[in-house]
């Protein structure tokens, strides 16, 4: 009997390859628009390994694309949440003094020693604070809305193994007489 596909290679390729359109600071304005990044992300997973179960003859159904597209959600949102804070970091765009004056400008009731105490420990931290504050929200949002988008691909691309075609007997000769 031959083994199911593994979902590892397509939520492999889509997660990487989403992952890293995601973290790209223009394009990842995609996902403004419901997370479409993400759902694309778990709708391609499911197609591919729609393809490699019609393939090898499995049954594809909406279970195994949110399945496989949790785990591309995963993965997009290791990529995304690395990478995406790398390059805030690099391109200065984690500026927390910025992030500060602009809550104070907006006129929020808030304690300067409050403000102080965090500007102090974004400070201390560096980069690294913000690349786990980035991974975190990009692991969430990946697997909620990368199984969202699995459960999709997997009702569009269902895949209904074929019986084998069993050939029937004659019908026996009439009775004579």
């Amino acid at each position: 009997m031959n083994q199911a596909p593994s979902m590892l290679k397509p939520a492999l390729i889509s997660g990487v390859a989403f992952g890293v359109a995601g973290s790209i600071p223009v394009i990842n304005w995609i996902n403004c628009a419901c997370c479409a990044l993400i759902i694309g992300c778990g709708f391609f997973a499911a197609f591919l390994y729609s393809k490699d179960s019609r393939t090898a003859g499995f049954a594809f159904r909406p279970g195994n694309g949110a399945t496989v597209g949790l785990v591309a959600g995963l993965i997009y949102g290791v990529i995304s949440g690395i990478l995406g804070g790398l390059i805030s970091s690099a391109l200065g765009m984690g500026d927390w003094e910025t992030v500060i004056e602009q809550i104070q400008a907006s006129g929020a009731d808030i304690d300067p020693e409050v403000l102080d105490g965090i500007s102090h420990f974004m400070e201390s931290s560096g980069g690294l604070m913000m690349i786990l504050i980035g991974l975190f929200f990009a692991l969430v949002l990946g697997a909620i809305f990368g199984t969202i988008g699995g459960l999709i691909g997997g009702s569009v691309f269902k895949v209904e193994p074929q019986a084998p075609v069993q050939e029937q007997a004659p019908p026996p000769p009439p009775p004579v007489g």
